[in-house]
């Protein structure tokens, strides 16, 4: 495998809070703080993506000079605990129950998200997926590549793939607060499809209530 390097210290310390208040993202910001001190309250919407909502998105760069691959399992922990994602719930989970897909630029990984096959917990719910449903989540661009429209580009291809599968219906996980990833979102032309709201205290209480279904919007 390519190999990639940690994000610099210098961008996680010093550059993160300009980052977030550049991104509106004061309110995910305070979210985050409260966890900390066991707090865990949040709204979430529950997204449908696929290949019928949108078109493929253009890179600004030159997209010959990318490739997808998927990356080997021991990997994706070395990877995952770079970037500082907990790694304890993939570790007790069957390999065929999730793929790791990154995007290339020669040697270099640029992009890389998740795709699960089984299930997916949001809060204190499971979901259940069936045989033509997948789940996409933890999709992350590398600093050095920011900027060249990966994110949706990667999202599209994955659909792509799934797609030839049999899986034509993806889902996903919208944090409210996270204003990044709703313009990342609009740009595939996600469809909500369920709002939650998540309440967690302490490690003693748990309960993720449904707030809204949303109307399946036509094609």
């Amino acid at each position: 495998m390519a190999t990639q390097q940690a994000e610099t210290k210098r961008f996680y310390k010093s550059r993160l809070v300009l980052y977030r208040i550049r991104h509106g993202l004061v309110l995910m910001s305070i979210q985050n703080l409260l966890l900390r001190i066991g707090i865990d309250v949040g709204p979430f919407w529950i997204e449908r993506e696929g290949l019928d909502l949108c078109q493929e998105p253009k890179l600004r760069d030159d997209k010959n000079l990318y490739q997808l691959r998927y990356l080997e399992i021991a990997n994706v922990f070395e990877l995952f605990e770079q970037l500082r994602w907990r790694t304890e719930a993939l570790q007790k989970e069957l390999p065929e129950e999730y793929k790791v897909v990154g995007l290339y630029r020669g040697n270099d990984l640029a992009a890389l998200m998740m795709i699960r096959f089984r299930e997916f917990r949001c809060g204190a719910k499971v979901f259940r997926l069936q045989d033509n449903e997948a789940y996409l989540e933890n999709m992350y661009t590398y600093e050095n590549f920011r900027g060249r429209n990966l994110a949706p580009y990667l999202r599209y291809q994955c659909y792509k793939i799934l797609a030839e599968s049999g899986k034509n219906i993806c889902y996903s996980l919208t944090q409210c607060f996270n204003t990044s990833s709703r313009k990342f979102k609009a740009k595939l032309g996600a469809q909500h499809r369920e709002l939650y709201l998540h309440i967690g205290l302490f490690n003693r209480f748990r309960k993720t209530f449904l707030l809204r279904r949303y109307p399946v919007a036509a094609n």
